[in-house]
């Protein structure tokens, strides 16, 4: 891939070269860099206070109530799951992914991950809640997307929240075929 970027890379410098056009490729060099900052700091904000939101949840025990509430529903589709702490983690993996705060939830998924690998009988083959869990993890249903909102906030969009509710459509229905054919693939026979 990085031979790939090179090439491009090189190819645009030489075409910039070749046409005269060095001034504006310097611009867009400039600018590119100049957007990328604007872009990426409101982003790195709106994460640190979610963040920061998410550890005051998880203080005050908010978010072992909301796990507690999905553990039977975990339990349904996690069946083969007998670690505790591995569906602690899961159920906090996708509350938080419920909230779109992927980045504060990648170490619990990771750390479910880890757990589930424990049990797995097979090292070299993902397990079936594994594959389970990697369902609900991307196609997770998203209730209100901090991400999306931070990006269109950021590029002063008008309405920042009209996309929300086709979001919660699309990420439902995404889960549900999602685990449909989790469901059928695990249990064909």
């Amino acid at each position: 891939m990085n031979r790939i970027w090179l090439f491009c890379i090189s190819a645009g410098i030489l075409y910039a070269m070749a046409t005269q056009n060095l001034d504006a490729m310097n611009e867009v060099i400039h600018q590119v860099g100049k957007d990328t900052f604007d872009f990426v700091v409101p982003m790195l904000c709106v994460t640190c206070f979610w963040n920061g939101i998410l550890n005051v949840a998880k203080d005050v025990g908010i978010l072992k109530g909301v796990e507690r509430l999905f553990s039977g529903v975990l339990h349904r589709l996690l069946p083969d799951v007998k670690n505790k702490q591995a569906l602690g983690y899961i159920a906090t993996n996708v509350v938080v992914n419920m909230f779109g705060l992927g980045s504060a939830a990648t170490p619990a998924g990771l750390q479910a991950m880890k757990l589930l690998q424990q049990e797995n009988p097979d090292p070299k083959r993902a397990s079936r809640p594994m594959v389970t869990f990697l369902v609900l993890n991307t196609a997770g249903v998203t209730l209100f997307s901090t991400s999306i909102i931070a990006i269109r906030a950021a590029f002063r969009s008008q309405d920042v929240l009209s996309f929300l509710p086709f979001a919660i459509l699309a990420t439902v229905f995404a889960s549900l075929i999602g685990l449909a054919v989790d469901r059928w693939w695990n249990y064909r026979g």
